[in-house]
């Protein structure tokens, strides 16, 4: 299986963004997970291959969590998360008709 330059892009900007809008600066990210503020310099960069357990470690301190999805339903994963993303209520998935009885 190929590396895909795009997807790992993709990851490290949605870590990059999570440590910002949690106010976070790359020194206390790393203090956070026991790593200097070079490597996560680095990481978000693109500079670092990091592994899976540096992966797990610093999304978890995000408030992330990595999890695998099937190829298939990434169009929907994307669309929920999309949908999250607003400002405003909640809403459901989906509304019951309306009981008249």
């Amino acid at each position: 299986m190929g590396r895909s330059p795009a997807a790992r892009t993709v990851w490290l900007q949605a870590l990059k963004e999570a440590r910002l809008a949690r106010g976070l600066s790359q020194a206390e990210l790393g203090a956070m997970v026991g790593l200097p503020q070079s490597h996560i310099s680095r990481i978000e960069g693109g500079a670092v291959d990091v592994g899976i357990s540096a992966l797990l470690e610093i999304s978890r301190s995000l408030g992330l969590e990595p999890i695998p999805v099937p190829a298939p339903l990434v169009p929907a994963v994307r669309s929920l998360l999309r949908a999250g993303a607003h400002d405003g209520p909640a809403r459901p998935a989906y509304a019951l008709d309306e009981d008249d009885g």
